[in-house]
């Protein structure tokens, strides 16, 4: 019982048991809705070095890693594509788990680039329409002064 408590107050995420989720994802078949909330969870709570590292324990390299996280990326609601494709980049850029993404399949990266670059082309495509409609303002604000 010590064993525990300890391994609790060591623990970066006390709100999610991460071991549950990625058996959830692991083993069982789930629903779009069952998967989504999973997904959403895991990168809405791991953000800061000891939460990756919390989450790398629970996708060792020698089971698989990080593939079952990585099928987030062909989820068919966008928003979790994108929260998976937001978490990625993070353990990518975490010291550890550099290793793990090297260890990700190319197709899996593929997917992870295509989302990217239409995220990238949503985020450009807003921000030239905000750049019109601004024109626009301007343009009609100066001839009604």
């Amino acid at each position: 019982m010590q064993d525990l408590a300890q391994l609790y107050n060591f623990r970066p995420l006390k709100a999610l048991d991460l071991y549950y989720l990625h058996d959830r994802l692991r083993m069982t078949k789930l629903t779009p809705a069952a998967s989504r909330e999973i997904y959403l969870a895991l990168a809405k709570y791991i953000h800061s070095y000891d939460e990756i590292c919390q989450l790398l324990t629970v996708t060792p390299e020698s089971h698989a890693g990080l593939f079952y996280v990585a099928l987030g990326l062909f989820h068919k609601d966008k928003e979790v594509r994108v929260n998976v494709v937001d978490l990625l980049d993070r353990i990518s850029e975490h010291e550890a788990g550099r290793h793990w993404w090297k260890a990700l399949s190319g197709f899996e990266k593929l997917a992870y680039a295509r989302i990217k670059r239409e995220i990238e082309a949503e985020m450009r495509s807003k921000k030239e329409n905000q750049y019109r409609i601004d024109n626009v303002q301007m343009s009609f604000g100066d001839r009604t002064s």
